[in-house]
Order: C-alpha cells, then structure tokens, then sequence
C-alpha cells in the first residue's frame, strides 16, 4: 500500500458512541508508517477527546481536510459523504459496509474509483480473525444482550437462597452459537444461569459446549452434516424449526435469539403467537434484528416491547455495541490495526485472500458478489442496457 496518511471520521449517525481507533493503538499505526488525522470530535462520544489523540501524535483537524489529505477513510458505518465531490479515486474506505443494504451507494463509489473495504466481510479463515470487525463487534452484542435482559428480569439470574432453600434458577436460551450466541452464553454462566443452546453448525456447537451450555437438540432436527450448509437446512426446515422451538422457549426465562447466516437475511424462527406462549415475565432478546428482518417474527430493531402486568418483555437489539463503546472501540481499533498492517505489507489484492472476500469495491467494479447481483437485477428490472 503506497497511502501514508489515514484518517478517523466522526460518526454520524444518531446514537452512535464507538470511534474506529483509539488514542492507544495511535502509536502502533505510527509504527508502521502511517500518519494519523483524527476529525475534531470523533472520539468524544467513546470518552477520548481530541487533547488525548494529539498526545500521541494524531492531527486532529476538521472534516473537509481530512477528506483531502487521507489515503485511507476509518469509520465504524459507511460515512455520509458525497462520492462524486468529497471522495477521490484511489481512496481506501473501511468501515462496517453492510454493503447489501446500500447497493447504490456502493455503485457510486464504485464508479469514483475507491477501494471500499468491508471490515463486516472478513472470511473464516485463521488469518483473517484479527480483521474481523463483525465478529468483534458482535461479541460484545452478546454481552450486553444478557445484561440488558437481566434488567428487564423480575429476578435475579445467579442463584439465590434462603434458610429454607435456593429459589428456582434463571433458565436461559440462546438459539444460535456465532460470536454474539457464545459472548451471550459464557456471560450467562459468568452470572450463575444455567444456558442451554440451539445450533445446528457442528463448530458452533463444539464452541457452545466448551462454555458450559447444554446442547439442546429441537425434536426431528439434528446438527447440519459437516457438507452441508446451515441456511439450506433451515431454509427446508423452517417451518419445523418454528415448531420445534414453539415447544421448547416456553421452558425459559431468558431467550436470546442470534442466529446470523453470512449472506442471508436472518431465518424467521419464533412467530408472534409463540410470544404468547412464553412465560409471565421472561425476556426475549432478538440479537439478529436489523432492516433485512430477525429471527423473531415482527420485531422492529431498536425496539423494547415492555409486558404489561408482568408480561413477556421483547428486545429487537440493534447495534447493541454501540452501548459499550470503550470496550467496543477498542475491540475495533485492533482490527483497524490488523488491516493496515495487512494493507502496508500486501496492498488491497484481490488475490489476497483475506482481504480479496473483504473487497466491496475495487478499481472501478463491484466486488462484492451479492451486492453486484442486487444492482445486475436493479438494471434488468428498469430495462436499462
């Protein structure tokens, strides 16, 4: 990579806390030959104001020069700039892209000539894991799901007791044992609840199990074969899976739902007359709701649906990292930091491969195949040539 300068945006979208590095890890980037510029503001939200990055030797500066002078755009969301008049080719931006939810964005920057790198995208590969951001990210979802659930509790998840014995314990559910299941899991235990999980991913399960859950295998559905591929499976047994689980979440106090399927919208697994059926002051928390959907039917993201005379209390999570942005941005940074190592030492190859599958756009094209499908349709829809 020839850039020598990059530069921290400040973000902007409401309610967001996190920054994409942290005046500690400055100095590392230093290391490496890169110059730091830092928008006046970014860090405040995270509690690192701009006297503690210019400590360290980053420039702060305003939002119009750094656009001009950085080589590579660090974000935590894609950065609400105009392509075409605020961003030049040959710039890098990295961020959490989600790029399928902003494919017209991406075309644009596509035809400006940057090189959009999604930090979300990282392959399952061991040397991709300090790049990735999704996972990072999610981890501390998890976290924070569990305790934001505690809070809606009408009782306490480690055990308690009395001269005449212990209360009945918190019984917990966490469907899906990707980064977010497993914080959600080992945070749950962490606290003294008994966790059962449900996964159908072999590694996953083998992953859920060493954090002390009970594997709970839903009736007539057993582990995906080691072939096979967890969103066809759900995709032919959806229906059973919603049944299956219909029967078994009335069993919990704490639900947690995170069953995130890479390049899939979240499979629908619990329908609204399943909510009914849970108990009298339990919590729900759906990890996987976003704008594509969730895994619990009709929830809206960045909702909290309080029951009512001690009801049943739904959560649509969203962004719930944002909500612990110190430990958040940190996780972030060091896979801000784990890039542009990666960057300085084998440039933004598409043959790389790990930052070939992390590439949204690159030299004039869409790189990303499912997002370059969505627009290939968009055209054909609209009968352009």
């Amino acid at each position: 990579m020839t850039a020598t300068t990059v530069g921290v945006l400040r973000e902007t979208v409401p309610g967001e806390r996190r920054v994409a590095l942290v005046p500690d890890l400055v100095p590392a980037v230093a290391r490496l030959g890169v110059t730091v510029l830092v928008e006046s503001g970014a860090g405040a939200p995270a509690g690192h104001h701009d006297a503690e990055f210019r400590a360290v030797g980053a420039t702060v500066t305003g939002r119009a020069e750094l656009l001009r002078r950085a080589d590579v755009l660090l974000g935590i969301h894609p950065p609400n700039v105009d392509p075409a008049r605020e961003l030049r080719p040959g710039q890098v931006l990295a961020a959490l892209l989600r790029p399928q939810r902003i494919p017209y964005l991406v075309r644009q920057w596509a035809d400006r000539g940057v090189t959009a790198i999604g930090l979300d995208l990282a392959p399952d590969l061991p040397a991709a894991y300090p790049l990735d951001a999704g996972a990072s990210q999610a981890r501390v979802a998890g976290y924070r799901a569990v305790l934001l659930a505690a809070g809606h509790l009408d009782r306490c998840l480690p055990p308690w007791g009395t001269t005449d014995g212990l209360f009945d314990p918190v019984r917990v559910l966490v469907v899906g044992a990707g980064p977010a299941g497993l914080q959600a899991i080992d945070t749950a235990r962490r606290l003294g609840a008994p966790v059962d999980a449900v996964e159908p991913r072999h590694r996953e399960r083998a992953a859920a199990a060493a954090l002390g859950a009970r594997l709970s295998d839903l009736p007539g559905l057993g582990p995906v074969a080691d072939e096979g591929e967890p969103g066809e499976s759900l995709d032919r047994d959806r229906s059973a899976w919603s049944a299956a689980l219909a029967e078994a979440v009335p069993r919990y106090d704490l639900v947690v739902t995170a069953l995130a399927l890479p390049g899939r919208p979240p499979p629908v697994l619990l329908r609204g007359a399943t909510l009914a059926r849970l108990r009298r002051g339990s919590v729900l928390v759906d990890l996987a709701a976003g704008p594509e959907g969730g895994n619990v039917e009709g929830v809206p993201p960045g909702t909290t649906t309080a029951g009512a005379g001690g009801g049943v209390t739904v959560i649509g999570a969203e962004d719930l990292a944002a909500q612990a942005p110190g430990t958040a941005s940190r996780a972030y940074a060091h896979n801000v930091l784990a890039l542009l190592d990666r960057l300085t030492r084998t440039g933004s190859s598409g043959a790389d491969p790990v930052l070939g599958p992390m590439l949204v756009t690159d030299r004039g094209a869409v790189r990303h195949e499912p997002t370059a499908l969505l627009l290939m349709a968009a055209t054909a829809v609209a009968g352009l040539p």
